[in-house]
C-alpha cells in the first residue's frame, strides 16, 4: 500500500521541485597576472613545458612543435597572441583532437571550477584596429568572477579561426 501513500504532485498540485541549471566546468589559467579559462570539455590534458621543435617561418607565437602520445601539436604562446610579450611557460593546455591539433602555452594552472551559465557575463566584441589587426578582446565571448577575480573565457573557435586566418595569408 505504500505505493498508495507517494502521490505524483501534478495530480495534488503541489509545485515540483524546480532543476538547478546545469553547470559547465571550466579550467582556470594564468596567463601574465591575468585568469583565463576555457570549457574543460575543450581540453584533453595539460601537462608540463616540455621540448618544443621549433618550425621555420611561422608567425612569432608559434613556438613550434610539440610530441604528444606521437601525435604532433602547434603550440600556441598565447602570451605572444594576445599581448606580444612571451609567456612564463611553465605549462601547456592539450586541446582535444577534435577541435584542432594545438597545445596552449599558459604561466600555470589555477584551479576548476563549476559556473553556472547565468554567472557568465557576455563581453562585447570590439572591431578591428587601426593596422587592421584583431584586438585581444575578440578572443574573449565572456567573464565571470571567482574567488573575487575577474576570468576572462577564451572563445576557442576564434581563436582558432585567427591562427589559420594567418597561415592563409
Amino acid at each position: 500500500m505504500a505505493e498508495n501513500a507517494v502521490e505524483d504532485s501534478s495530480k495534488t498540485g503541489s509545485p515540483a521541485k524546480a532543476e538547478p541549471a546545469p553547470t559547465g566546468r571550466y579550467l582556470i589559467f594564468s596567463i601574465q597576472g591575468t585568469y583565463y579559462a576555457l570549457p574543460s570539455k575543450s581540453i584533453n590534458e595539460v601537462a608540463a613545458f616540455e621540448n618544443v621543435f621549433p618550425l621555420p617561418l611561422m608567425p612569432v607565437y608559434v613556438r613550434g612543435i610539440i610530441n604528444r602520445y606521437f601525435v604532433p601539436y602547434a603550440l600556441i604562446d598565447i602570451g605572444l597572441l594576445l599581448f606580444k610579450t612571451p609567456s612564463e611557460a611553465s605549462k601547456i593546455i592539450v586541446l582535444k583532437e577534435e577541435i584542432d591539433k594545438l597545445a596552449l602555452l599558459i604561466d600555470d594552472v589555477t584551479d576548476i571550477a563549476d559556473i553556472a551559465p547565468a554567472d557568465l557575463v557576455t563581453v562585447e566584441q570590439e572591431s578591428a584596429g587601426a593596422s587592421g589587426e584583431l584586438e585581444a578582446s575578440a578572443l574573449i565571448s565572456a567573464s565571470f568572477n571567482w574567488r573575487g577575480d575577474q576570468v576572462l573565457c577564451l572563445e576557442i573557435e576564434e581563436l582558432i579561426h585567427r591562427i589559420k586566418s594567418e597561415f592563409a595569408a
